[in-house]
């Protein structure tokens, strides 16, 4: 995972870089799972990154306020 990472950072040597592209274009397995992989940390961005809608967000803040007072009593 981390060589992964460090592949799409850019943060490998040139020579790994190119032995693993090399790879990549022998080895469907890999081609696979390389691409789950980055298109999960793509998703991941983006869900982070997307707004929670306001009447969304009043909403769980009314249910958890009432869930609280609700142990409270």
């Amino acid at each position: 995972m981390e060589f992964c990472l460090d592949y799409l950072e850019g943060e490998l040597p040139d020579d790994e870089q190119v032995r693993f592209r090399r790879h990549l274009g022998q080895c469907p397995d890999c081609v696979t799972f390389f691409e789950t992989y980055r298109r999960t940390a793509e998703i991941s961005r983006r869900a982070v990154q997307a707004a929670m809608p306001e009447a969304l967000k009043r909403t769980i803040q009314s249910f958890l306020r009432e869930r609280c007072n609700n142990r409270k009593t």
